[in-house]
């Protein structure tokens, strides 16, 4: 059961961050939840070798170049960051979702790990959009109200359009962003859709076995 501590990290991130990110600490409580998902997706990947030392390539700097974010506020530091921090989320996720569609019988850790995906992008896509934010400010929108959209924001956002709920209080302005919401709307339909056909055929290949 390697993906049930990634998933927790992630489903914790995703019910206490709107409560930690307000007040000064709010930064470094959103970097601690976050940190928890770099090192519990290490141990996600950690059964072949060579996934346990690019996902550590790419860990490492996200962690350390994170928390000096955190110290320095830099904003360079930030924009670094965010590359590292999301091929480790697509790497993460593409791992997963290969042993969700590799394996013949579902277990309770099959189903942990395509949840963990489905979150996975999420994040990865809330990562792109902040990144896409800070290197071109005012590519989204919130239309209660003004200013730069931050990270807590961009989770938010990234979820209504993974799910395809489209509130539309945050807008893609710019091309550049439009094509990202565009991409994670069509990749969280193409998931839902893959993964059911997958449990399908998993349900036919263990009636076909118990049959013989």
């Amino acid at each position: 059961m390697q993906f049930h501590y990634l998933l927790a990290s992630l489903v914790l991130l995703l019910a206490v961050y709107p409560y930690v990110i307000a007040g000064p600490s709010g930064p470094v409580a959103l970097k601690v939840l976050t940190s928890f998902i770099l090192i519990t997706g290490v141990y996600a990947v950690s059964n072949r070798r060579r996934q346990v030392v690019i996902a550590g390539l790419l860990a490492v700097p996200a962690f350390g170049l994170g928390w000096l974010h955190v110290i320095t506020g830099d904003p360079a530091t930030g924009a670094v960051e965010s590359v590292f921090t999301l091929l480790f989320y697509a790497f993460t996720a593409l791992v997963g979702l290969s042993r969700v569609l590799g394996t013949r019988r579902i277990t309770t850790d099959t189903i942990y790990g395509a949840v963990s995906v489905y979150l996975l992008m999420g994040l990865t896509w809330a990562t792109a959009y902040d990144l896409v934010e800070s290197i071109n400010p005012g590519s989204f929108s919130a239309g209660s109200g003004g200013g730069t959209l931050a990270f807590p924001a961009f989770i938010y956002f990234s979820f209504v359009t993974l799910a395809t709920l489209g509130y539309g209080d945050i807008t893609p302005v710019t091309d550049q962003a439009r094509s990202l919401a565009l991409l994670e709307t069509v990749s969280g339909t193409l998931y839902i859709a893959v993964l059911i056909a997958r449990l399908v055929a998993a349900a036919g290949w263990r009636n076909d076995a118990g049959s013989e």
